[in-house]
């Protein structure tokens, strides 16, 4: 008896806890008088008046596991980014080079990614078997659209800033956070609460989770590449917004999501940036002429040629491989490139799976460069820039678990007759972290790309991740363990 209490003594648990451990050690002893049967008592007992989920708030300082996961994925992404700031330092990375390099990430490198991780993983069985999964990520994606219009109205934003609102609330993080939270948990004492049959691994919580996720990511991806790059476009009216109502307004204040390297450079009030065909004044008789010629020119083209504008129009290169990418995981297409023993799989398929690999270190190297350039410039965040910010962050960090938790849970309740994923406790944990992440960090290139919002969404990241996002992410990965030991 006096080894099992000096075990219990050296956990780190409270001294009630550990008396109450010693105590069902003594009737264990007497009950039984076999000494090897302590540990499973004892975790019976504390089971039936803690829960199952006891040993994450005892042996674990409450939740340490969760956050040793979230400073992990976040560390990651710090360390890439700090390079990029250190070659700006060096002077190896301007302005020009990294929209260079932006745009040679959005036209080669980023597609080859998407295509890698779609055409991989889609297939017509595991659509049937996962369609929970897309009705989930339009679900949210209505309810973050509807919130961030609604609140963005009501706040007074511009047109153009709630187009930002809009993107940074729709468009979270489906990669690295919600995998390092997931392998974290089967690793940790917490993958008991996860386990689905009695027969469970902790390796099998790991690749329910990954898969889950990288499902997830597809729909996320189609929609970011096709609505969100067209939200994160600059457009005809973005320059005279602020020159209706009050004549007196300083344009200085506004001038950072049409070119931030004017905000980041300028040294004066005046407004440095080019100049589009909506900031030219010129009489209205002209500006008549042009839009009468370009309405006959645009008779004069044949239908098809003008459904095709428009659909390029809309498209963008990711949407593209992602297109490409459907059409081969869905068609007898697939085993040619992933089948390993094909021709065409080591020298295709893994060059273009190679090439995608350099998209995130590339999207995260130009992130710290732009942030030194930002650092350099010395000039704070005006109050229009903030608000569109704060209420980014709010919507998607603190008003969007509320939403997400009640709707996962009726899922759970009532989902088990039309699918047997609602009786996963990993599918309800990713379905609400996936839910709750904070925003997408790609978001960078598009902004980086288009010339628009480019300050405004570096902060976004900055305050998401660098302090809103370990918090959250424990208390959410917490309430999850806490919703799955509660219901199964």
């Amino acid at each position: 008896m006096s080894d099992a209490k000096a075990v219990i003594k050296s956990v780190d648990m409270s001294e009630e806890m550990q008396q109450e451990a010693i105590e069902c050690s003594t009737q264990a002893l007497e009950k039984y008088n076999i000494e090897k049967d302590i540990a499973a008592h004892i975790k019976r007992e504390f089971d039936r008046k803690y829960g199952a989920t006891w040993h994450c708030v005892v042996g674990r300082n409450f939740g340490s596991f969760v956050t040793h996961a979230s400073v992990q994925a976040i560390l990651q992404v710090m360390v890439v980014v700090f390079f990029g700031a250190l070659l700006a330092k060096l002077g190896y990375f301007n302005m020009d080079k990294q929209r260079w390099l932006s745009k040679l990430n959005l036209v080669f490198f980023t597609p080859c990614l998407l295509f890698s991780n779609i055409a991989s993983i889609i297939s017509f069985e595991k659509l049937l078997a996962f369609w929970p999964i897309p009705v989930f990520y339009f679900v949210y994606a209505i309810m973050n659209y509807t919130t961030s219009q609604v609140f963005s109205r009501l706040t007074g934003l511009s047109p153009a800033y709630r187009r930002f609102v809009t993107a940074c609330v729709m468009f979270s993080n489906s990669n690295s956070v919600p995998i390092a939270i997931i392998t974290s948990l089967a690793v940790s004492d917490a993958v008991k609460t996860l386990y689905w049959t009695e027969d469970d691994t902790s390796e099998a919580v790991a690749a329910r989770g990954v898969s889950y996720t990288l499902f997830f990511a597809i729909f996320g991806n189609l929609i970011r590449w096709s609505y969100g790059y067209q939200l994160l476009q600059k457009r005809s009216d973005d320059d005279t917004f602020t020159i209706h109502e009050d004549e007196e307004v300083n344009i200085k204040d506004y001038q950072s999501f049409t070119n931030p390297s004017s905000s980041a450079s300028s040294t004066s009030g005046a407004l440095t940036r080019p100049q589009s065909s909506s900031t030219i004044h010129e009489s209205t008789g002209l500006l008549l002429v042009q839009k009468t010629k370009k309405q006959t020119t645009n008779r004069e083209e044949p239908i098809w040629k003008a459904c095709v504008r428009r659909i390029h129009g809309f498209m963008s290169p990711p949407l593209y491989a992602a297109v490409v990418a459907l059409t081969v995981g869905l068609s007898p297409l697939k085993p040619l490139l992933y089948d390993k023993q094909s021709f065409l799989y080591p020298s295709l398929t893994k060059a273009i799976e190679s090439c995608g690999k350099a998209a995130v270190p590339i999207i995260l190297s130009c992130l710290g460069a732009q942030l030194v350039h930002i650092a350099q410039s010395q000039q704070p965040a005006s109050p229009e820039m903030k608000r569109p910010i704060t209420l980014a962050i709010l919507l998607r960090m603190v008003l969007t678990p509320f939403i997400v938790l009640p709707l996962v849970i009726l899922f759970v309740k009532y989902g088990s007759a039309w699918s047997t994923l609602a009786t996963d406790p990993v599918f309800v944990t990713m379905m609400i972290v996936l839910g709750c992440t904070p925003t997408a960090i790609n978001l960078v290139q598009i902004t980086q790309v288009n010339h628009i919002f480019e300050e405004e969404i570096l902060r976004m990241l900055f305050w998401s991740y660098g302090v809103v996002c370990v918090p959250v992410c424990t208390l959410l990965v917490f309430s999850a363990l806490t919703v799955v030991d509660s219901m199964f």
